[in-house]
């Protein structure tokens, strides 16, 4: 009875409202992230640490961008 409640339980969390969401905040971050680099690039109180930074920040919001653009191109095909 325990595996088919952790397997229930591990689904729930996986629903497609949740991936959803969780997509519409990563782009919105990743927007707000690069809006900020490129105020910030331009700005002159730009230096290597505030650009490390904000590339390190939006690095990862990219490449989640990028794994929900090839997930959908993959459930449309």
């Amino acid at each position: 009875m325990g595996l088919v409640a952790a397997i229930s339980i591990t689904q729930n969390l996986y629903a497609p409202e949740v991936m959803f969401w969780a997509g519409a905040l990563a782009t919105v971050s990743l927007i707000f992230s690069l809006s900020i680099a490129l105020l910030i690039s331009e700005s002159r109180y730009r230096d290597y640490w505030t650009s490390s930074t904000l590339e390190a920040c939006s690095l990862p919001l990219l490449l989640t961008f990028v794994a929900i653009v090839v997930s959908r191109i993959i459930l449309i095909i």
